[in-house]
């Protein structure tokens, strides 16, 4: 058995003048020839003009912010998009 737990960039939204982006928790278990997959999110980032918000959900995982940074590459990315 196979598991592994990480935290990814979700798609980004408009809303209004806001762009929002879920960071989920991707949970997998590999066993044999069948996988399940969970998928929750934990975070949401918000982009409003020049700032940023972060809002942690309820099951966030400790020092989530931390691990958020490391995603920086992703959500530049989603930013790029909400913008067009």
């Amino acid at each position: 058995m196979h598991e592994e737990t990480d935290l990814v960039v979700g798609g980004a939204r408009r809303v209004g003048d806001r762009c929002i982006i879920p960071i989920i928790r991707a949970f997998t278990i590999c066993m044999g020839g069948a996988a399940t997959a969970s998928l929750t999110p934990v975070a949401l980032l918000v982009i409003e003009g020049g700032h940023e918000y972060l809002a942690l959900l309820p099951g966030a995982p400790p020092k989530a912010a931390e691990l958020i940074d490391t995603l920086r590459d992703e959500i530049e990315r989603e930013k790029e998009k909400c913008a067009e």
